[in-house]
This record gives C-alpha cells, structure tokens and sequence, in this order.
C-alpha cells in the first residue's frame, strides 16, 4: 500500500485548486453527458466486482428516477415507495467534498489504491444523482438552477433553491428545507399553521416570513411592558409569544418595525435594552 508522510510545499499549493475545482462540479447546471456517464459507471461496477448492465436511462430529476425506478419495478407509485426509490439513488456530483480528497491523492500524491474509485469520480463529473442497478442504471440531468448563500447552505428568499430541467424543486432558507407557500407565499400563511409546525428551525422560518409584529398580533401574544423611549425616539413593547419566547417590538420614528428576540429573564423595555447591548447578565432559559 503506497504511504506518505507528508505532503511538499508544491503539493500543498494545489490543495486550494481542487477545493474550487469540485466546488464548481458540486455547483454544476451543465447537462448530463450519457456516453461519459456510460464509460464510468462501468468502472465503477468493475471496481465493485460487478457487471455492468447495458440498458440506460438518462432522466431529469431525483423524482422522476424514483417514478422511472418504481414503475420498473411494477410497485405502487406512492409516497413511500417513490422515498425508497429517492433514498437508494447515489448522489453523483454532491459527493464532490469526499470525492475530491482522493482525486487529489490519486492525481498529486500518487496513491495507486485511489484508482478504483475512477468511475465514482468520472460520474460526479458528469452527471448527476444516479442509480446503479443489477438489471439497469438510471443517470439524472443536473440540476438546472442552484442557490446558496455565502456559506453554501441552500437559501433563495424569492424562490426555489434547487431546480430541476423537468420543474422539480426543492424550497431552502438558511439551508433548512421549507415549503413552497412559506418561500413564495409568506403572507398567506396563518398562526395556526405556525404554531403546528413541530420542527423548531422551520418554524422560525416561517414566523420571520410572516413578520414577527404581525404574528404577536394575531397571536394575541401577551404585552409584558411598554415604554415611549425618548433617547432613541422609538415605541417599545415587551411581548410574551404564545410560543413561550420573548420579543421586544421596536417601531421607529421612519415607521420601520423590528421584533427582537431576547432571553426569557427579561422583564421590561429597560431590561431588554441592556440584554440586547450586551449586558446580558440574565439567565438564558430559552427562546422561539
């Protein structure tokens, strides 16, 4: 088995290079190449011990493999079978952060055990999702549309922030997969549906989407304090949510209005000025 040490200084220098390089496959609109996806998925079975079947199919989107998959199959096309399908797919080109380690090794470094991995990284390089079957192999197009933040977490506020050739998409803020309705269509959304929504994170999401001020209003939160603050010019009131939260509502002289979350110790507009400045020397028991 080839070993190494450590890496040279001329090695070192490429390490950024890569990193952009599989960044820019991770992020890749470019359509799949089917005869390039072909050659290496049958190094990939090889390297597996396997024989590569020769019926292919070329789709757009993860749901529409999982469709392709369960009507092949002869299955009922419903929710769960369609999510088995979806879970059985290899991820293609979004395995680039593990994929690009030993490309590296295998292109800089020189480690020859490296090479059976050849067809997995052939194929991030060319098409998308996947799925490697005894009796076919299902290629997908990459996605046609992807948004992210500075971070690289999924995030498009005006709409979806994946899409696929075929329409499928799929809805992040923040890298927390939401709906279509709390992206597109935050004011439609009620304070019934806020408050059943069980997952901590989404659910902020869509307090934010709905405006804070307008869901401690309908909410009938609880005004814990109010005060006319003459060093700032502005209007304050101490809210409770129905959430257990506390919030401070600030409305400026310009009319603009901001609801600030704070610790639950804080108990008037005073106090929460001070927590929010950065003396913060209440006791954090939780927030919304």
């Amino acid at each position: 088995m080839s070993k190494i040490d450590k890496l040279t200084p001329e090695q070192e220098a490429l390490i950024p290079v890569y990193r952009d390089k599989w960044i820019a496959i991770g992020k890749s609109c470019e359509p799949c190449d089917l005869e390039q996806s072909k050659h290496f998925a049958r190094l990939a079975y090889a390297a597996a011990g396997l024989e590569c079947p020769e019926k292919f199919y070329l789709v757009d989107s993860p749901m529409a493999a999982a469709k392709l998959e369960v009507n092949l199959r002869g299955e009922n096309p419903n929710a769960t079978n369609l999510q088995t399908a979806i879970n059985n797919q290899v991820f293609g080109y979004h395995e680039a952060g593990w994929l690009s380690y030993y490309e590296f090794m295998l292109e800089v470094v020189g480690i020859k055990e490296c090479e059976k991995l050849e067809g997995l990284i052939g194929l991030a390089k060319n098409c998308g999702w996947w799925s490697p079957y005894d009796d076919c192999v299902i290629f997908q197009h990459r996605h046609s549309e992807l948004h992210t933040d500075d971070n690289f977490r999924l995030h498009n506020e005006s709409g979806p922030a994946v899409r696929y050739r075929d329409g499928y998409s799929v809805w992040a803020i923040d890298g927390i997969r939401v709906n279509e309705k709390i992206v597109m269509r935050p004011e439609t959304l009620t304070v019934q549906e806020i408050n059943a929504e069980s997952n901590q994170d989404v659910r902020s999401i869509m307090i934010n989407r709905f405006g804070w001020a307008r869901y401690l209003q309908e909410s009938k939160a609880e005004c814990i304090d109010y005060r006319d603050n003459e060093v700032e010019g502005t209007k304050e009131a101490l809210y409770k949510s129905p959430l257990g939260g506390m919030r401070l509502v600030v409305t400026c002289p310009t009319g603009r209005i901001f609801a600030l979350g704070l610790e639950d110790g804080v108990k008037t507009c005073a106090e929460a000025q001070v927590w929010l400045g950065g003396g913060r020397k209440f006791n954090v028991i939780g927030r919304t």
